[in-house]
């Protein structure tokens, strides 16, 4: 009998201590993705789509000069 009145007092502490309120522990702020393993793959990616884009621009340019010249070019007969 005191086995079981133990066991209900066991249960009823635990349940009771399980319910309480506790302080959620504070986040830590996601670290740089620079600090991290990936970090170069961000800076590679930056430096590809810069290079990508300065010949897109270097091309558009030179597009640009020769229609610009067969405009002012006469008529072909």
């Amino acid at each position: 009998m005191r086995a079981i009145l133990a066991l209900g007092v066991l249960t009823v502490a635990l349940t009771m201590a399980g319910c309480g309120s506790s302080e959620p522990e504070p986040e830590e702020p996601p670290m740089k993705v620079e600090d991290t393993v990936f970090g170069d793959l961000v800076g590679t990616q930056d430096k590809a789509r810069d290079r990508v884009n300065e010949a897109v621009e270097v091309h558009r340019d030179s597009l640009e000069k020769r229609i610009d010249a067969d405009e002012d070019a006469p008529p072909e007969e």
